[in-house]
């Protein structure tokens, strides 16, 4: 059995019979080993594929085919993410109903939009967060939604400032509810405008759809622009069945304006973001039209053209696509959000080191994934790793923010570094001080944000 093709094939919300003849003949075999069927949910956990696939199992009746002892570790990852995903919308439901109340427009994003839309079943992926997008007039107001609900800021945003949208971010600092079950990523663009993508804004809110969110008034995204979103969005490492299936999902759910969607693709400036995406789809689905690949032209050797050409060698010689999958660039983000949650030197040089090690000397396992060899770890493809990679980490961080606010922040953080011994002198309030006047432990927010996936 190929695993990587029998999870992606179950990844689909609709299954032909022989879509499903292919699944029972390939899952039969695990009915007299049980240390196989361990091993099918250990590759559908580690991939963050366990509750969706319980669901199918469950919908296509073939969980008979697995022991009791297995049925209840994929339930059991089911009934987590159920837990923390209707945790969260039960505090979404507090601040949607207040922006209503306060006439405030907002489109929810992504899979808080998709349970209800596309998949029907709260618990079918764990979320880090609850994404909503606003306009930007109105964040001063949504801001002060949020202090008066007694939600917590992660921090105090770039510079501190308060009351505006940061200058180079399409989002505010994210809030995290009292009682830490949900943290409230909100935007104001699908990119950040340092990027070299460009997103019309104003169409994007035209063409927003109604959203029932649990009796409240919301918005979603146009299938179109829903798509766009998640073609951004998506990384180039962190690139798995789980991270493609909301695209070819969308896909087979909605009925897309293809003339709007490649209209949309060349306005944004995605049309090599668009191509590598919808062909990393293609390694797990069929659903995804030959057409609209053909009017993507491969352009130039850029960065992402040519993870996408080395991606599909990959793919060719291994049959999986989770090889080069890593969270490399989340980690770096972790590091520099807890790198300006403490302003003091003893701290902040600590996490500033840690950034260091992570742009400049990262392990063998990820410098190999970096280069679409971890399947080949010969010393060639180690020394190549090492060398390039300073590199993809910096490529890595231009894909989300841009060449020239990545090596800004990175030269900030140097500044930063250096002038932090003034911390101890300087009475201002730190983001370490604000919490201990709220009574909040920073263990409790450095563990948060550690459970993001």
């Amino acid at each position: 059995m190929n695993t990587f093709k029998i999870t992606a094939l179950l990844s689909h919300i609709q299954l032909t019979s022989e879509e499903l003849g292919t699944c029972r003949t390939a899952l039969a075999p695990l009915q007299s080993n049980n240390d196989d069927q361990h091993a099918f949910y250990e590759y559908c956990f580690q991939w963050k594929m366990a509750p969706w696939i319980y669901l199918q199992l469950q919908k296509h009746e073939f969980l008979s085919l697995f022991d009791r002892d297995v049925i209840e570790r994929f339930e059991n990852a089911y009934q987590d993410v159920k837990q923390e995903n209707e945790n969260r919308n039960k505090i979404a439901m507090q601040f949607l109903q207040a922006f209503h109340e306060h006439n405030i427009d907002v489109i929810i994003l992504k899979g808080n939009a998709f349970i209800q839309t596309i998949y029907d079943d709260v618990g079918y992926k764990k979320m880090n967060d609850f994404d909503i997008l606003i306009k930007s007039e109105d964040w001063p107001e949504i801001e002060q939604i949020y202090y008066d609900l007694g939600y917590i800021p992660l921090g105090f945003g770039w510079s501190g400032e308060k009351q505006k949208p940061a200058k180079y971010s399409p989002t505010s600092v994210p809030f995290i509810s009292t009682d830490f079950n949900c943290i409230i990523g909100t935007q104001w663009d699908l990119k950040s405008s340092t990027t070299h993508f460009t997103v019309d804004t104003n169409e994007m809110w035209d063409t927003a759809m109604p959203l029932d969110f649990h009796g409240i008034p919301g918005k979603q995204l146009s299938p179109e622009y829903n798509l766009i979103h998640l073609i951004l969005h998506l990384g180039v490492y962190k690139c798995g069945i789980r991270d493609c299936m909301d695209l070819y999902n969308l896909i087979l759910s909605t009925n897309l304006d293809a003339e709007r969607l490649f209209s949309i693709i060349k306005k944004t400036n995605a049309i090599q973001k668009s191509r590598y995406a919808l062909e990393m789809c293609c390694l797990c689905s069929r659903h995804i039209p030959e057409e609209w690949i053909q009017r993507l032209p491969k352009g130039k050797q850029s960065f992402i053209n040519k993870r996408l050409r080395k991606r599909l060698q990959m793919v060719n010689e291994t049959g999986d696509m989770h090889e080069s999958y890593n969270d490399y660039f989340q980690d770096i983000e972790k590091n520099v959000i807890y790198y300006y949650l403490f302003p003091e030197f003893h701290k902040r040089i600590y996490y500033f080191l840690r950034v260091l090690r992570f742009i400049y000397f990262p392990d063998i396992k990820h410098a190999l994934k970096f280069l679409d060899k971890s399947h080949k770890p010969n010393i060639l493809n180690k020394i190549r790793g090492r060398i390039l990679g300073p590199w993809f980490s910096f490529s890595m961080i231009a894909q989300e923010i841009g060449w020239k606010y990545g090596i800004l922040l990175y030269l900030k953080m140097w500044v930063d570094t250096a002038l932090s011994p003034l911390n101890y002198f300087i009475s201002k309030e730190s983001y370490f001080q604000y919490l201990k006047k709220k009574k909040i432990e920073p263990n409790q927010i450095k563990k948060l944000v550690d459970n993001v996936q």
